[in-house]
């Protein structure tokens, strides 16, 4: 992607500028939900604005079809006959892209295949010291990674139903929203970290050092 203002060069999956008078800056990631159904979206956030981008003769975007279902249905892995392997996975498998900074200075990259997420829907893992919750919904596709500590304290937690999960205190949350809804912490947020849906062989690419949840 380009800047209007330099033309500046950037790359969408390290938010770095690569080419052009801005090389070498950084956009700062922010924490979302990297995709997610509509209506699951809808039900938990009901007074969401829609960003719809006009196309030619003021007609909205046609959704209707995925320009790119021939690439996704294909090994191809990157552009103009570009190859690039890490046969620690399958190039097309689709993993969970996570990055955290220790406290040390440090920043540790980790891949999730999804397949981990085939029959529940919650990793607790730690990386570089750091307690995480990896969340993804295989029917909404709903993902989320979150920080494990609560006031201090590291909680373990479990699924219950779609989209809520309970700690080992009790407390049951929303991984939607990443709130409490019951139990002693209600009302309480689960802080979010930067997380990316991704093929694999574009997270190895750009983060050769990145370890995979095993």
């Amino acid at each position: 992607m380009y800047d209007h203002q330099t033309r500046s060069l950037w790359s969408h999956i390290t938010g770095e500028a690569i080419q052009g008078p801005l090389t070498g800056r950084q956009l700062k990631p922010l924490a979302s939900m990297p995709q997610i159904a509509w209506k699951t979206w809808q039900r938990n956030y009901p007074r969401t604005r829609v960003l719809s981008v006009p196309t030619g003769g003021g007609m909205r975007e046609n959704r209707s079809q995925d320009v790119y279902a021939d690439y996704h249905a294909s090994q191809r892995a990157g552009v103009s006959g570009m190859e690039y392997t890490d046969d620690r996975l399958p190039n097309k498998s689709l993993v969970i892209g996570v990055q955290v900074q220790t406290e040390d200075g440090n920043t540790q990259f980790r891949a999730y295949p999804l397949t981990h997420f085939a029959e529940t829907a919650i990793v607790n893992d730690i990386l570089g010291e750091v307690p995480l919750l990896i969340f993804h919904d295989k029917a909404s596709f709903a993902t989320a990674v979150f920080m494990r500590d609560v006031a201090g304290e590291v909680r373990t937690f479990s699924p219950k139903d779609r989209h809520f999960a309970e700690d080992n205190t009790g407390t049951r949350w929303n991984l939607i929203t990443g709130e409490a809804i019951s139990g002693k912490d209600n009302g309480a947020r689960l802080e979010r970290l930067p997380a990316v849906n991704i093929y694999w062989f574009a997270w190895a690419r750009y983060h050769p050092e990145t370890s995979i949840y095993r």
